[in-house]
């Protein structure tokens, strides 16, 4: 994993209001974001301790990050892996101009200038 991509993945996180998202066929899980640590060989997304939620992830299984933004949802920060399948995502709360009563403009524009660069970004 490049130092270019743990700061993006850093940078995300530290935005605040995040929600890490983990799909499968059978289940979705939305964890609430929070830090960012690197271990030997797992990534952990999110709070740990006692009534904390958190992710963890193989390191090696991540190849890059995408950056979307899709007509009804919160813009969003996909983890890749080497085929180009969808790992996780990091959805921007806050960033949806569909929910009027929730959108914060300044926020969606702060997410487009950091991660923008990674728009169709897919393997």
């Amino acid at each position: 994993m490049s130092d270019e991509l743990l700061a993006a993945l850093e940078d995300g996180l530290a935005m605040g209001d995040t929600i890490i998202i983990v799909r499968s066929s059978a289940a979705i899980a939305e964890v609430t974001g929070g830090p960012l640590r690197r271990g030997r060989e797992w990534l952990t997304l999110g709070d740990e301790g006692a009534g904390a939620s958190h992710v963890h992830v193989r390191i090696a299984d991540v190849h890059s990050l995408a950056y979307r933004e899709t007509e009804g949802r919160n813009a969003a920060l996909d983890m890749l892996g080497a085929d180009g399948a969808v790992l996780l995502c990091i959805a921007f709360r806050k960033t949806n101009p569909g929910s009027a009563e929730k959108f914060d403009p300044d926020r969606l524009a702060r997410v487009r200038a950091r991660f923008g660069g990674l728009a169709g970004a897919r393997a």
